[in-house]
């Protein structure tokens, strides 16, 4: 994109203007040299048409291969950027030849692409200059007959010659607005297409924008495809409002899909989704977005102050309010170690910052914005036990009187949710709460067993009884450390 609009810029800037300018040489030009002597300068003219028709046909030549060079381009600048966003990955694995070799490659192509324009260039440029040329030869000739039989006098042959100059520049330089013209046209069709594009999700006319939202979320036999892939089908739920509600189940199972839904960063395939009782497809996009907040389990920052990230979620915010969600998101503290506190810029993307940083910090945006959908995608993945568990007690009181959906792998994160649907292959094959789905034995059970298999000498009786007691004082991680190192001992 950044080469393309700068070769519509230059075309802007410099080939427009030099094209009329040619074109009022050109034309004033011919005019002048009509009204001096119509016979001389039609027969000067004569070769103007030729001029015209190789640039037709080399136009047609050099557009398909800009358009090579253009998406080549595209390729290079791919390379170049993923190895300096990706260098520590590179050098984690050791791959900088592998690198410095693709990119070469990439560069060759390129390098190719540019010779083979400029050979198609070189083809039709002399033709060009000899047509041009060749204006002249036709004036000395046959103006040197007129001269010689007494029709014009030599100084009108003079007078030609000078204004013949002005006439063979603009043709010279055809050639090279042609080029230029070329590329820009390719440059404009690669970004019109993409702004041509649109969003796929349409809103429509009169959408529905009510005073008051509760959050209550239906799902009526859902299904979801992606491109021709089946990722959701059948799904059937009610989450009423204040409520929340867990997803769990393996990689690929579906569960993202489901926020995404939610969200309208997709549009279902079959079935219908309410909220409130309302469509989904009925809503105002920026009404429902506003309503909900989501913590994405790939955290993203902008290169901006921390206060200003966790702003992001409500942009007339007081300092007193972003301390306060801070503290929600157990980020307080490790914001006013840092060199500025709340002021500190993060860096792109975060850098600078660890991993649960990063997402506590993502926390509080959400938090601040004081939705009527709350929406955790695994956000705790990347923050330590203990950690998740100060989060975990932060968003209990966050959660209450509104609607949340939480996405996580860890029982510890969804054990106190009203309803957990567990997926697989983009269905529902469990549904419950912690104790239910624990004394059903399936695939949750086999879920809990699968992250606690080091306490197998308990029976799962005991652990369930234990839990009752533990949710009375939060301290369900620290229960479980404290078997492991009795079971060391």
């Amino acid at each position: 994109m950044t080469g393309d609009l700068e070769g519509i810029r230059v075309f802007l800037a410099s080939g427009i203007p030099i094209f009329f300018e040619n074109i009022i040489y050109f034309f004033g030009t011919a005019i002048i040299l009509l009204i001096m002597n119509a016979r001389l300068a039609l027969v000067t003219l004569i070769v103007t048409p030729l001029i015209a028709f190789v640039a037709f046909k080399f136009n047609r030549l050099i557009r398909p291969k800009y358009s090579e060079i253009r998406e080549q381009q595209a390729a290079l600048n791919t390379a170049a950027q993923e190895n300096i966003a990706g260098v520590r990955v590179v050098k984690a694995f050791a791959r900088e030849e592998f690198e410095i070799e693709k990119f070469e490659g990439e560069n060759e192509k390129n390098q190719n692409l540019h010779i083979e324009a400029s050979r198609i260039s070189g083809s039709f440029f002399p033709i060009m200059d000899f047509l041009s040329g060749t204006c002249l030869v036709v004036l000395i000739w046959v103006g040197g007959s007129m001269v010689g039989s007494g029709e014009i006098s030599m100084g009108t042959i003079v007078a030609f010659n000078g204004y013949l100059w002005m006439l063979i520049m603009p043709m010279r330089m055809l050639g090279w607005i042609t080029n230029m013209a070329a590329q820009s046209a390719t440059s404009g069709k690669r970004v019109f297409d993409i702004l041509d594009t649109g969003s796929a999700i349409k809103e429509k006319e009169n959408p529905h924008d009510p005073e008051e939202f509760r959050g209550e979320v239906t799902f009526q036999d859902v299904g979801f495809r992606y491109r021709r892939q089946a990722v959701l089908s059948g799904l059937d739920f009610h989450v009423p409002a204040g409520s929340t509600i867990a997803i769990m189940g393996a990689t690929g199972s579906g569960k993202t899909s489901v926020i995404n839904l939610i969200e309208r960063f997709y549009d279902r395939t079959l079935g219908t989704i309410l909220i409130d009782g309302v469509d989904i497809k009925d809503w105002s996009l920026r009404r429902l977005r506003s309503e909900i907040a989501i913590v994405m389990q790939e955290t993203f920052l902008f290169s901006d102050t921390i206060e200003g990230n966790i702003l992001y979620g409500k942009t007339d915010a007081t300092r007193e309010e972003v301390i306060e969600a801070a503290k929600a998101a157990d980020a307080h503290k490790f914001i006013m170690e840092m060199p500025m506190g709340y002021d500190t810029i993060v860096g792109e993307r975060g850098t600078g910052l660890s991993g649960g940083q990063k997402q506590r910090i993502a926390i509080a945006r959400a938090i601040i914005k004081d939705p009527g959908i709350l929406i955790m995608d695994d956000c705790t993945s990347a923050v330590d036990m203990e950690t998740e568990h100060v989060i975990q007690q932060a968003l209990d009181k966050v959660q209450k009187n509104r609607t949340t959906f939480i996405i996580a792998h860890r029982v510890s994160s969804v054990r106190k949710a009203d309803e957990i649907l567990m997926l697989e292959n983009g269905r529902i094959v469990e549904r419950g709460n912690h104790q239910e789905l624990m004394s059903q034995g399936g695939l949750y059970y086999e879920m809990v067993n699968q992250q606690y298999k080091d306490l197998d000498n308990l029976d799962w009786n005991e652990i369930s009884r234990l839990n009752a007691e533990l949710e009375e004082n939060s301290a369900q991680e620290s229960y479980f450390q404290a078997k492991r190192k009795e079971k060391v001992n």
